[in-house]
């Protein structure tokens, strides 16, 4: 049932979704032209693309801790490592995306909540190797592979806080002091997606950039998504399906876009 609805969403979409040449805003159609419509495959993508691939055979098995909704695909608490990757992880496309924001906006206080096996972290990280990635995650099994995969790959901006995101996320806050780009893929519940999105905005500045995965998953996601374009201090939002985008810009019109991606 959850998937037919997952596609009519999807159907729904594709109906409201504008092209680029929609885009009359100089700061849209950049976004659109430079960003979301750009290819990226240069070696640090080929190698985040390979170390997935290898996690996706992996057979090892790993007890998780989930504080959040939980997986539509198994909801076992103990799973193999090629399961993981496979249903958890952003795809490349998306992996891509998020490397040429980084890349694009230069953001240097980068939060993600969601950590799972790095291979958004890997992207996130490997965009700009004088930002730092400060990534939250709730089990310790993934956190401890995540880890070793980013040794793998001479990872070093990155940093893993550990536990439930409800006790972890406000103090190391207050230790950032500014969040420049935050992206929000943990828990994908309405209650805590808003309060993660609130908390993360008092720590925003005028240039923040806040994406949202999985924005039409559920009912309690889209309220949220609604939620938060609704935000006074939301002005331009993009809505790509599977992620949202987020800018506080404070010289932007407010404005929610569909865009096909």
């Amino acid at each position: 049932m959850k998937s037919l609805q997952l596609i009519f969403r999807y159907i729904k979409y594709l109906f409201r979704a504008r092209s680029k040449h929609s885009a009359q805003a100089p700061f849209l159609y950049e976004l659109i032209t430079q960003v979301i419509d750009k290819t990226t495959d240069d070696n640090s993508c080929k190698n985040i693309e390979a170390l997935r691939k290898e996690l996706c055979t992996q057979e090892r098995i790993i007890k998780i801790t989930d504080f959040g909704a939980g997986s539509t695909i198994n909801n076992s608490k103990t799973r193999k490592v090629k399961d993981v990757a496979k249903n958890s992880a952003k795809n490349a496309k998306f992996g891509k995306l998020l490397y040429r924001i980084i890349q694009f906006y230069k953001p240097k206080n980068i939060l993600e909540l969601g950590t799972s096996l790095g291979i958004s972290t890997s992207y996130l990280a490997k965009a700009d190797a004088n930002a730092h990635v400060f990534t939250f995650e709730g089990c310790p099994e993934t956190a401890k592979i995540a880890q070793e995969n980013f040794d793998k790959q001479n990872i070093t901006n990155t940093s893993i806080t550990l536990g439930d995101f409800n006790l972890t996320l406000s103090e190391k806050l207050k230790e950032i002091e500014t969040v420049d780009l935050a992206f929000i893929d943990g828990n994908h519940q309405e209650k805590p997606t808003i309060a993660y999105f609130e908390e993360c905005l008092k720590y925003a500045n005028n240039n923040t950039i806040f994406i949202f995965d999985d924005i039409h998953w559920s009912d309690g996601m889209e309220n949220a998504w609604n939620y938060i374009k609704s935000n006074t201090r939301t002005t331009l939002t993009i809505d790509l399906f599977f992620v949202g985008i987020v800018f506080v810009k404070s010289e932007l019109s407010k404005e929610d876009f569909t865009i096909r991606f």
